[in-house]
């Protein structure tokens, strides 16, 4: 679509060009044509870069100081022919959150999208299904791949505990399975995701206690801010405060800018992930319910981003 816009564009510029140029010159000679393609390479060359430079330009502050939210509704193209998207580690429905959202940000529109729908038009979308995600092609990861593209122009994507773990495609499957399956006596290494393979998160999960499986989340820990954090994202929690942690990065990641700390900075249930232009939002965090408090920090943390109009990033 945009490279027939595009060409549509030069096609129109150039009729006009040509109707301007017959309109000054209706005998031309061979100095007007050789003046005319050097004006002409001159304009696309030159002009036409700068040009399409300033309309993405604007693109942008128009994404930022009028942002459109859209919250998957687990679905690739259509939830009439469709199977229902599987929730992984999270309670908190894609319904849901496009109810809160519509109560915290009233003025700003919020649309329940399918996977196709997904475009740079967009400021924020949200997963609402956990460690789950739907995605049309399960060998190639197109959908996946979309989602990468929408963050490196741009684009800010929230997701909740172990993000991209497991994937289902809802045309042909009403199950989800995992994005990847190698086990190391029974465990599942935290390193075979897309988490860490497109993004380099690494995140905390189960662990292996002599030759035993140990199930630590989700686990409640303290969590805090420091003032460095408070300087990309407004006050999240106050004094002690303890959340249910699941999946939450870890130091060992690379390109992360923590929001929200474990004590000693053991893990970060709240971190933005730069991805080209944009960010990978992660919350590793389980959610039970919107009256949770996990739950309102990340609306909190939605609001701060959009009312400061994405300037803190």
């Amino acid at each position: 679509m945009k490279d027939f816009l595009y060409k549509l564009v030069i096609s129109v510029l150039v009729v006009i060009f040509m109707a301007v140029f017959s309109f000054f010159f209706p005998q031309p000679k061979l100095v007007h044509f050789i003046a005319l393609l050097f004006v002409v390479l001159l304009l696309y060359y030159l002009g036409l870069p700068a040009l399409l430079k300033v309309l993405k330009y604007l693109k942008v502050k128009k994404k930022k100081r009028f942002p459109k939210i859209g919250v998957l509704n687990g679905n690739i193209e259509s939830p009439i022919r469709e199977y229902k998207c599987q929730h992984g580690n999270t309670d908190v429905t894609a319904g849901m959150w496009f109810t809160e959202l519509k109560r915290e940000l009233r003025t700003k529109r919020i649309e329940m999208i399918t996977t196709s729908e997904i475009n740079d038009s967009f400021s924020i979308i949200i997963n609402p299904f956990g460690d789950v995600y739907p995605e049309e092609d399960p060998k190639l990861h197109t959908t996946f791949y979309k989602i990468c593209k929408f963050i490196e122009d741009g684009g800010f994507f929230f997701c909740t505990g172990g993000a991209f773990w497991a994937h289902q495609n809802t045309k042909v499957s009403e199950v989800s399975e995992w994005v990847f399956v190698k086990t190391q006596e029974g465990l599942q290494s935290l390193k075979d995701s897309f988490l860490y393979k497109e993004f380099g998160i690494v995140v905390t999960g189960d662990v292996l206690v002599d030759k035993k499986i140990v199930v630590q989340e989700p686990l409640e820990i303290e969590v805090y801010q420091k003032d460095e954090d408070k300087g990309y994202i407004d006050t999240l929690v106050e004094g002690d405060t303890k959340i249910k942690r699941l999946r939450a990065l870890i130091p060992e990641s690379s390109n992360y800018i923590p929001l929200l700390r474990e004590k000693e900075d053991s893990s970060f249930p709240l971190a933005a992930v730069q991805y080209g232009k944009g960010y990978l939002m992660h919350a590793g965090m389980r959610l039970t319910s919107v009256k949770a408090i996990e739950f309102n920090i990340l609306i909190k943390a939605i609001k701060d981003i959009v009312n400061n109009k994405f300037n803190k990033f």
